[in-house]
């Protein structure tokens, strides 16, 4: 469905009973709402899910730029606002939990359970280095570039060999975005600052991440847990980038077990 919110056409799916609790789930850069088929499967009867496409991914409006990553958490009030949703659970991938972020530090009074998952709270190291890179590209080349590159630093080599339907799930998922899109969202990340606000987060709060994630690696995930005070940290081996593509089971055991215990 199409949800028209904050000025911007959404793409945007929604699942389970409408009795349910509220569960809102955001998408990783270059990928779509079913990046989270997987965990959908295991929680739409019981949880009321809403699934949108960023801003510029797969057929979501994407507005003049620049982009800040709080006006991708003001898109997740927008379209709460549009759907009469006062309080949601929220999971966030990657860039979906940088807009998390965002999100806890803005609307925290709107959110019930908290997921960040295979994510990160500042802009430094090797990801500083190969973002702007990455940006360079894409507005020089358009997408093909990030089509042939991403699947191989989002998977361990093991999946890459043993699954080459999942690599190939990813490149589709890249191909669908827009070159405007990734730019304008990458350009957010850079100015990603969140690290010595996280304390602010008293969210009750789940990590997650791969042990094998080269993009938001364990350690950075291991120092927001250290900095969040009501924050749990789950490392699942094996797992790269895509943690919930990658080892569904051991991503949804952790993820159900964490929502489940939550006061409904």
């Amino acid at each position: 469905m199409r949800i028209e919110a904050g000025g911007i056409g959404f793409v945007c799916q929604i699942d389970g009973p409408e009795d349910a609790p509220w569960l809102t789930f955001s998408n990783s850069l270059n990928t779509n709402f079913s990046l989270w088929d997987d965990q959908v499967a295991v929680l739409a009867d019981r949880y009321r899910i809403l699934r949108y496409n960023t801003r510029g991914h797969d057929g979501t409006d994407a507005p003049p730029g620049p982009w800040d990553l709080a006006d991708l958490a003001g898109d997740v009030a927008a379209l709460w606002d549009e759907l009469g949703i006062t309080r949601s659970h929220f999971v966030g991938l990657s860039i979906g939990g940088m807009t998390g972020q965002a999100l806890a530090l803005g609307w925290p009074e709107r959110i019930g359970a908290y997921v960040l998952a295979d994510t990160r709270a500042d802009f430094t190291g090797e990801f500083a280095e190969t973002i702007p890179a990455l940006i360079a590209q894409v507005a020089s080349e358009g997408l093909n570039p990030l089509v042939e590159k991403m699947p191989l630093r989002w998977f361990t080599e093991e999946v890459q060999a043993a699954r080459p339907d999942l690599v190939a799930r990813a490149r589709i998922l890249i191909a669908a975005n827009t070159p405007e899109g990734y730019i304008s969202c990458a350009d957010a990340m850079t100015r990603l600052d969140f690290m010595d606000r996280l304390h602010e987060i008293e969210l009750r709060t789940l990590l997650i991440c791969g042990a094998q994630d080269l993009g938001t690696p364990p350690a950075g995930m291991r120092e927001m847990e250290r900095r969040m005070p009501n924050a749990t940290y789950v490392e699942i081996d094996a797992a790269g980038h895509l943690s919930n593509l990658e080892n569904p089971q051991a991503f949804n055991a952790a993820l159900a077990t964490f929502l489940d215990s939550h006061p409904r």
